[in-house]
């Protein structure tokens, strides 16, 4: 079992990314590697996720740690969760940052999960005394600092109420970039979305812009899963999107002609579809077959 580090600010080894908070956190605990890390992306998210938004939180995380991203996240069920597993997937690192002391594990049913992350590359993070329990107010410190070690933020689906709207408010207060997945105007539990997308949070329509937002190469890396048999393509929105797109770019309101959907419902569809590398973006707004994507 890998060792717990209790640290306070006066550690050399506390966490950098926190020493810009004005109130960092009193008493931290650690299991695993390293809380630094040279880029990091917070993936958050209702707990009562659309199966569909799980499976991109999912798959964005794999994306991005085969780009050396830490994928960060709250250790909740539904989004949370999702993010954690498929950074763990891809062979990625990924911090979970939990609302309680390390003396306890909440939700219960991540005990498994927690102790993989705990592992290693990644890490488990409390930022609580090592009795502290669960309650109202941790959820929102545990926000706060989950931000603090990100340098951006991405929220898969918010719900309204929502856990991931206060870590949005967090993103904004802290001037964090902040992204949001848009989702078709028929799917329910979006409300929050739709409110940070009105209030100006940036549209998450395609992977190759966060890379590009984080100065990072939009080159594929080596390693990556394979779409072949990816269940995506089963469903009836993102099949009638690769059905629409060809060889040839084209733009994605074209794409939403061709298939009968709303731009917004495309381009989530798109975004799904170019994570699993069957379809390419270039120009930006501009999809593509890719060479070897194949359902």
């Amino acid at each position: 079992m890998a060792t717990l580090r209790h640290l306070t600010p006066l550690d050399a080894l506390y966490p950098a990314r926190l020493r810009t908070l004005a109130r960092p956190p009193a008493s931290i605990t650690i299991r695993g590697g390293s809380l630094e890390a040279s880029c990091t992306v917070a993936i958050v998210g209702s707990r009562d996720a659309h199966a569909e938004a799980s499976r991109f939180a999912c798959d964005l995380a794999g994306t991005l740690s085969r780009y050396g991203i830490v994928i960060v996240s709250g250790g909740a069920v539904g989004i949370d969760a999702a993010a954690h597993r498929g950074a763990l997937e891809a062979g990625g690192r990924t911090w979970a940052v939990t609302g309680t002391g390390c003396e306890h594990c909440f939700p219960p049913e991540h005990a498994s999960l927690f102790d993989e992350i705990g592992k290693g590359p990644g890490a488990m993070f409390w930022p609580f005394a090592p009795s502290s329990a669960v309650r109202a107010s941790a959820f929102l410190v545990r926000n706060r600092v989950l931000v603090a070690l990100s340098d951006a933020v991405v929220v898969a689906q918010a719900g309204f109420p929502s856990g991931a709207l206060r870590a949005a408010e967090c993103a904004r207060v802290a001037r964090k970039p902040l992204w949001v997945v848009p989702a078709p105007p028929w799917l329910h539990g979006f409300a929050g979305s739709r409110q940070l997308l009105d209030a100006g949070a940036r549209a998450l329509t395609g992977v190759e812009i966060l890379l590009r937002a984080l100065q990072l190469p939009q080159t594929q890396p080596q390693r990556q899963r394979q779409p072949e048999n990816r269940s995506s393509i089963k469903d009836p929105i993102v099949s009638a999107v690769f059905d629409a797109v060809d060889t040839a770019p084209l733009h994605v309101d074209d794409i939403a002609l061709r298939s009968h959907l709303t731009v917004q419902a495309a381009a989530v569809a798109l975004l799904t579809l170019a994570l699993e590398a069957v379809v390419v973006e270039g120009p930006p707004g501009f999809f593509r077959r890719s060479e070897s994507g194949n359902p």
